[in-house]
């Protein structure tokens, strides 16, 4: 027989606070433990804490379903909806139209082909802090690098960047100052509408300008780009280089900082992937799966389902915690270990299924080429007390101050 839905289970939810992780991360293992799926009884939302229950419901999008259009008003009219061009919110069909033809112009050899210039970008921050003896990271280096990536992939002017990051700093702030409610009420939209439209107004006038005169770049790649007859709209491709400006360059400065945090927690890390970089790449998996960017990602029941042994009715929302299902002990050993050496691979930090995030090789490349220019440069890195995040939904640092030994 199948077990009630734990409406009055003995649970409260998440930290309000995520911080270092430390609280979290106990009550993700106890609910792992006492409650894989659990109804909060105050939202009516379903959390998901496992890896093989997180497996299932980022597999299966015509049950849990991506597309939260139903729950939300009907967006303000000029601003950005980047529901309408992101890969993230949609399902099939349109999900599969969609990335077929982002696909034709965002390219594994187009990824491929920015690494010398990463590697440049990546040597000219790092000469700006030569000679000094500490910096923040993030200020001078895991900041700027990917934003300084995605703006010359899009083909617009890297001397906007700091106009790039003050609208991320803003629209997507460090505190948890914008929820899942607001997004679904269109608070957010109505708060930051000033902002939203001085970045979509901005990069419209790249767009027109691309169908007049293309370029080597994204945008004229985006503006060629045909499927089955269809095209994007200048407005699709706004929204979807504003989210690729905004997201993009988010979980990836958070990517390399986590990184550096992981590796000075764990003694002898550093010496080790200098002593052997080939172990590089591996190490940087074992940080998305110890320390995700992502804390969890959010699903749409279509129908009646079960997850686990809990009934979940059509209409609830599916957070599904991407936290927990990299530390579940089912799946991995010692999981709360970070060990740079482990080879079993399953983390779920860049989604799963039809949603696999088409920037995940381009992050992981930036990663790579940092890390490994680090440690060319300094023979001894020291990692202070960071500044983290103050919102569930991202993990990792605002500020990393590092201090350095030349090699």
């Amino acid at each position: 027989m199948m077990s009630a839905t734990p409406e009055d289970a003995p649970f409260e939810g998440p930290p309000a606070v995520v911080g270092d992780g430390k609280e979290l991360y106990a009550w993700l293992k106890r609910m792992r433990r006492d409650a894989p799926v659990w109804i909060d009884p105050a939202s009516g939302s379903c959390h998901v804490l496992t890896h093989a229950d997180a497996v299932r419901v980022l597999s299966e999008p015509a049950v849990f379903s991506s597309d939260f259009s139903s729950l939300a008003p009907p967006p303000e009219p000029g601003l950005p909806n980047f529901a309408e061009a992101s890969l993230s919110v949609t399902d099939p069909p349109r999900h599969g139209r969609l990335r077929k033809l982002i696909s034709q112009a965002f390219t594994p050899r187009t990824v491929a082909g920015l690494e010398p210039r990463i590697r440049a970008v990546t040597a000219e921050l790092l000469d700006s802090v030569a000679g000094r003896t500490g910096f923040d990271l993030v200020e001078e280096v895991s900041g700027p690098l990917p934003v300084v990536v995605i703006a010359e992939l899009l083909g617009i002017p890297t001397s906007d960047r700091e106009m790039f990051r003050r609208w991320a700093e803003y629209l997507l702030p460090p505190s948890n100052e914008v929820t899942a409610g607001e997004f679904l009420e269109g608070g957010y939209a109505k708060t930051r509408g000033a902002e939203l439209n001085e970045m979509a107004d901005y990069l419209s006038g790249h767009v027109r300008d691309r169908r007049v005169t293309p370029r080597d770049d994204l945008l004229s790649r985006l503006v060629a780009a045909e499927a089955d007859g269809e095209r994007l709209s200048d407005r699709q491709m706004v929204n979807f280089s504003a989210f690729l400006l905004l997201a993009g360059h988010l979980t990836t400065t958070l990517f390399m900082s986590n990184a550096l945090l992981s590796f000075d927690e764990t003694p002898g890390t550093l010496a080790l992937l200098r002593a052997d970089p080939g172990l590089i790449p591996g190490a940087l998996e074992e940080v998305l799966r110890h320390r995700p960017p992502v804390s969890f990602l959010y699903r749409l029941t279509r129908e009646d389902t079960r997850i686990g042994t809990v009934d979940v009715p059509a209409g609830r929302i599916v957070v599904t915690w991407l936290l927990s299902a990299n530390r579940d002990e089912r799946r991995f050993t010692d999981p709360d270990r970070f060990d740079p050496r482990r080879t079993r691979g399953g983390q779920l930090t860049f989604s799963h299924g039809i949603h696999f995030c088409l920037g995940a090789p381009l992050a992981r490349m930036e990663s790579a080429v940092v890390l490994r220019a680090l440690l060319d440069r300094y023979g001894d890195i020291t990692v202070g007390t960071p500044v983290h995040h103050q919102r569930p939904d991202i993990f990792g640092v605002t500020s990393l101050p590092v201090s350095v030994r030349a090699a």
